[in-house]
Parts: structure tokens; sequence; C-alpha cells
């Protein structure tokens, strides 16, 4: 495997573990701050979440393939993800109507984690020099 294909997949896991990270520090200061129904919904969103950007990480990977069947076919796989937070939010807003705040909060955690992995990568210092 190249370089290049090692470093992508530490962006990878740096985004996930962030947004575990994030995911189990929200849901209990959601519980502390506010009511354990929100942390519960909070929960239920990070959890949509990760599974999201799981699905897009194995999607996006297997799109790659050289066959054009095999790019359509993950393609319109995709369109699952955004299939599963639709059902997600409208199933959690019709039980927990006044939780609106912290599914939404959840549901984007991966947003969050790719936010804080830029703010990584913005920050580092670069390992050679550029050329003049």
């Amino acid at each position: 495997m190249s370089e290049g294909g090692d470093q992508g997949e530490d962006h990878l896991r740096r985004v996930t573990r962030a947004m575990v990270v994030m995911a189990l520090l929200g849901t209990v200061l959601w519980g502390l701050l506010r009511s354990w129904t929100a942390a519960l919904v909070f929960g239920v969103g990070a959890l949509t979440s990760l599974v999201f950007w799981s699905l897009h990480q194995v999607l996006t990977s297997r799109m790659l393939t050289p066959s054009r069947r095999g790019r359509w076919v993950y393609a319109f796989l995709s369109l699952g993800k955004l299939a599963l937070i639709a059902l997600v939010l409208r199933g959690m807003m019709e039980r927990y109507p006044a939780e609106a705040l912290p599914l939404a909060m959840g549901v984007i955690l991966f947003v969050a984690g790719i936010f804080l992995e830029a703010l990584r990568l913005a920050f580092q210092k670069p390992d050679a020099p550029p050329p003049d």
C-alpha cells in the first residue's frame, strides 16, 4: 500500500476516534446539564452519525472499482446513508419532539470529527520544506 493510502486511513481513524470521544462526552454532558432523555436522543443521533460515517468509508472505498457498473451500484447505495439519517430524524422527532437540538447535534458529529481533523492538519508542521 502506498504512503498516501496509509495517511488516508490514519485520517479516517482519527475522525472516527474523535467522533466516539465526542459521542461519549456529549451523552454525559446532555444527561448532566439537561436531561437523560436529551442524552438518550443525543446518543441515538451520535450512533446514527457513526453508522453514516462507517457506511461512507465502506461505500466510498468500494466506489473506486474499475467497473463502471460497480461504481454506479455503490453510488446508488450511498443514497442509503441519507435515507438512514432521514428515517432516524423522522422517527425520533415523532417520539421526542422537544429534543430536536440534542438529536441534531448528535447527527452532525461526523461533521465535527472532520472539522477537528482539518484543524489538526492546518496547524501541523509540514514534513518537508516547500520547493523554491
